[in-house]
């Protein structure tokens, strides 16, 4: 019955239509609604053999019905394409997907786009195997187990493949970087490949919520953070100034994630910091910005005195060698003067605070 209906498409029109090479041939002489796609690939061959079944079908629906009509299956797959038009608003790929299955079975699928964290612990071959149901874990191909030994472990999946879907190519890996700050290059499958390429420059990795001891075992990122801090600082004070555009337009050569929000990374950043190239880099803006401020007026304005020493010296948050702030307050010092449970601002807050509940008693 299928056959019946398949012998009405021009089988022999479609493939000269639309898988042969454009040879000069006049555009009257080819399908207007298939436009010949390159590269061919299986998806796109599929699209448009559901578009020519679906408009020879629509043809059929408006002629009499025959012995030779396919039966319901068929007719309920096309039901609602039965009263409409041929150029619908919602597209062949859109409604692929919606009438297809899922990829896979239902004990092996392909791998997915996933940012893993963590480090996999060591299994045994067999065991790692024998949980994928002995298949290869990018394209679902059964081994035998006598051939297990021959299957090539991803580190970043924590699985096995075969040859075809693992070529032997190495990748630092995103767990060994943000928990053990280990940055050696280790096999992993094609499919992670490309995934760790993809992300590479992407900041994803937030080092305060995924491991925040990192920062006391890499001495690097510590510095880093320290040098991140006062140049955060430095550019709030910045941006404050109308005369400082040329320093900021310097500070953003750094990637903009790293000048706009701490503890954020990519893992190109990570690998910088190891070498050693982010420091040097911020170190140098952060000298730059600090001579714009020692002689701009507008930002001495906005500076601190300390009022402990009564010095005239103007202190900024970002000098943290010789400047403390206080928590409460944040008010700057000097860090031999500074005793935090005499801050003359927060006695000054406080003295007022009282005062004013006390003048509030009085009008009840």
């Amino acid at each position: 019955m299928i056959t019946s209906t398949l012998s009405f498409l021009d089988l022999s029109k479609f493939e000269r239509n639309t898988l042969a090479p454009d040879l000069g041939t006049s555009s009257s002489l080819r399908s207007p609604s298939i436009a010949p796609t390159s590269p061919f690939t299986a998806e796109v061959l599929a699209q448009q053999l559901v578009t020519v079944f679906r408009k020879q079908w629509l043809h059929l629906e408006r002629q009499p019905r025959s012995s030779s009509s396919p039966g319901p299956a068929l007719q309920e797959f096309f039901q609602s394409e039965a009263g409409m038009p041929a150029e619908c608003s919602v597209s062949l790929a859109e409604e692929i997907k919606l009438r297809s299955r899922m990829r896979g079975t239902l004990i092996w699928a392909p791998p997915r786009f996933q940012i893993i964290f963590n480090i996999h612990p060591p299994q045994k071959r067999s065991v790692v195997v024998a949980s994928q149901h002995y298949l290869c874990a990018g394209c679902g191909t059964e081994v035998e187990p006598k051939y297990i030994k021959k299957l090539r472990y991803c580190e970043y999946l924590g699985k096995y493949f075969c040859d075809c879907c693992h070529s032997d190519s190495e990748s630092s890996i995103p767990g060994h970087i943000v928990m053990k700050w280990d940055f050696s290059k280790y096999p992993v499958c094609n499919f992670s490949k490309q995934l760790l390429d993809s992300i590479w420059h992407n900041p994803l990795f937030n080092v305060s919520c995924i491991n925040k001891a990192l920062y006391s075992k890499a001495k690097e990122l510590d510095r880093f953070r320290e040098l991140q801090e006062q140049l955060l600082s430095i550019k709030k004070l910045l941006a404050t100034c109308r005369l400082s555009k040329s320093v900021l337009q310097e500070i953003e050569q750094l990637p903009e994630h790293l000048t706009h929000e701490q503890h954020l990374f990519s893992l190109e950043d990570l690998v910088n910091i190891k070498r050693g190239l982010l420091q040097t880099q911020a170190r140098a803006l952060l000298k730059l910005a600090s001579a714009h401020v020692e002689i701009c007026e507008l930002c001495l304005a906005k500076g601190f005195i300390c009022e402990f020493c009564k010095s005239k010296e103007v202190l900024f948050p970002f000098q943290r060698e010789t400047c403390k702030r206080c928590e409460e307050c944040k008010a700057c010092f000097h860090k031999y003067c500074f005793k935090e449970e005499d801050c003359p601002k927060c006695i000054r807050i406080q003295t007022r605070r009282k005062l004013k509940d006390s003048f509030s008693l009085d009008v009840k």
